[in-house]
């Protein structure tokens, strides 16, 4: 069984869209509370790129998994630093981060994946 590219960007999108909303609760077991304004316009920015990255490839656009490759490279590095923290802090939280990741991750992978070509007829 082999998937449509775009079923897979259907399937991405929704994976992304998920991983966005695990971003918000992460956020509040994180102390989103008494959190500066700063770190609320940087959480609100992130959650508006990831909501219109997941646009973007439901709707077909070929470039956003690249932006998608990039943002992954310069978030899951600072992610995977931080873990032993966050788990520290909130074991919750650490789970949610963790579970943000392979969503964003398997999203990225169901991107790339190459479409596979049908049965080639044998000639007899």
């Amino acid at each position: 069984m082999s998937l449509s590219s775009q079923a897979k960007a259907n399937i991405a999108s929704t994976l992304i869209r998920v991983s966005a909303v695990l971003y918000l609760v992460y956020y509040y077991l994180n102390g989103g509370r008494s959190a500066s304004f700063q770190i609320a316009l940087a959480t609100c920015i992130a959650l508006g790129i990831l909501l219109l990255l997941a646009f973007f490839i439901r709707t077909g656009y070929k470039w956003a998994k690249w932006v998608l490759l990039l943002l992954l490279i310069l978030t899951i590095t600072p992610d995977a630093i931080n873990l032993p923290a966050t788990f520290k802090a909130n074991i919750y939280a650490g789970c949610i981060a963790i579970v943000i990741d392979l969503l964003q991750i398997s999203a990225l992978v169901l991107l790339f994946i190459p479409d596979k070509e049908g049965p080639v007829a044998e000639e007899i």
